[in-house]
């Protein structure tokens, strides 16, 4: 791109006077898109907007290259993109993954874990004229590399959608078979939502789960503030709590529960934590995790909403269309995927091939006319 200049050429136009289909060779022989501006442009457009709001993208290109566009145009460039950023475009090339395994594999060491990570962001969305905006969860799946305490990012993909398209997210990415899955040891942790568990056993039924420990702490905390008024007794019950899960022994924590006579909001915060307890009785081996080296807590994907999604979805009244926040989640993914160049050669090359078609329709039409 070439700040502050403009270059006009004129361009011959092809017609087909069968069926309006036309070509314009200077187009195709120069790899231009349609309109005035170019991919160089639209690239670094869809770039900056995917950071920061289209208003301040539009000020942000004319300081540094003199380009006077409006906030529309930004929008346009933006999504026009955005709209071919599908979880396939945007995935890493399996060799990467490939490699980043290979530098955390130790030999006579255990394999590495590959931890899929899944949370839920709310997002401010638009709804139908004349009914009030609404708050939707931004569904979040995040796969990284633990390896000792180091973490190495691997696929990021996150999207305001149902469980049900979130386990077809899920499903796309194990049928890309971008990980060798007889090299690492797969871990699926989150919070105690269902449809993170149902998607998660339907994709990697073999993984090992693990709930969020601190997320199951603040459950049994907040059983322990109703339950005990006085502190040196909550201490008590929460240290010896914290050990025997820690020890395996979920069984104990919940006989010990069932016996306290308890009435009001103490029996049902209770009866509430032993539900909880009970259905994630099989991801709460917290001792064995440790040893083993599999994460905890799910801090990595609560860290990838915010610098995923809230960082630029929650911003002063803003409220989205879902598939234009959707739009920006996917740009986003793709550059903490470290692909969004690769994204973008590939979008550009099939521009390009739409305008290659165009051509050879025009010569096999035989009814091409200059205009």
């Amino acid at each position: 791109m070439c700040p502050k200049s403009v270059d006009r050429y004129n361009s011959p136009y092809y017609k087909c006077k069968n069926c309006d289909k036309f070509y314009e060779p200077y187009v195709s022989a120069l790899n231009l898109r349609k309109g005035k501006y170019q991919y160089d442009v639209q690239k670094i457009v869809a770039k900056v907007a995917s950071s920061v709001p289209f208003d301040e993208t539009a000020e942000i290109l004319y300081d540094t290259h003199g380009l006077s566009l409006s906030q529309a145009t930004v929008h346009e460039l933006t999504n026009e993109l955005a709209a071919h950023a599908r979880l396939e475009e945007i995935s890493p090339e399996a060799a990467t993954i490939h490699e980043i395994i290979e530098q955390a594999t130790r030999p006579n060491k255990a394999k590495p874990v590959l931890v899929f990570a899944a949370d839920g962001a709310m997002s401010p969305t638009r709804t139908e004229k004349g009914k009030p905006n609404a708050w939707k969860e931004a569904k979040g799946i995040r796969v990284y590399l633990l390896d000792g305490q180091h973490l190495a990012q691997v696929l990021s993909w996150h999207q305001i959608c149902d469980k049900h398209r979130f386990k077809s997210f899920l499903q796309q990415i194990k049928q890309q078979n971008l990980f060798p899955e007889d090299k690492v040891r797969i871990c699926c942790i989150g919070d105690g939502a269902g449809w993170i568990w149902e998607a998660m056993e339907e994709a990697f039924p073999d993984a090992r789960q693990i709930l969020d420990y601190y997320h199951c702490q603040e459950h049994i905390h907040e059983f322990a503030n109703a339950r005990f008024a006085d502190k040196a007794a909550r201490d008590k019950w929460l240290r010896e709590t914290t050990n025997r899960l820690f020890q395996n022994k979920l069984s104990s924590v919940l006989a010990g529960l069932r016996r306290m006579k308890l009435t009001g909001e103490a029996a049902e915060k209770r009866d509430a934590l032993c539900s909880y307890l009970s259905k994630n009785k099989d991801r709460m081996d917290y001792g064995k995790a440790k040893r083993g080296g599999y994460p905890l807590g799910s801090g990595a994907i609560e860290s990838a909403n915010k610098f995923i999604s809230h960082i630029r979805l929650k911003r002063s009244g803003a409220w989205w269309k879902v598939d234009l926040a959707n739009n920006i989640l996917a740009l986003r993914c793709s550059r903490y995927n470290k692909s969004f160049d690769r994204f973008f050669a590939a979008y550009e090359k099939s521009q390009r091939q739409d305008l290659g078609s165009a051509q050879s329709h025009l010569s096999l039409c035989q009814g091409g006319r200059r205009k």
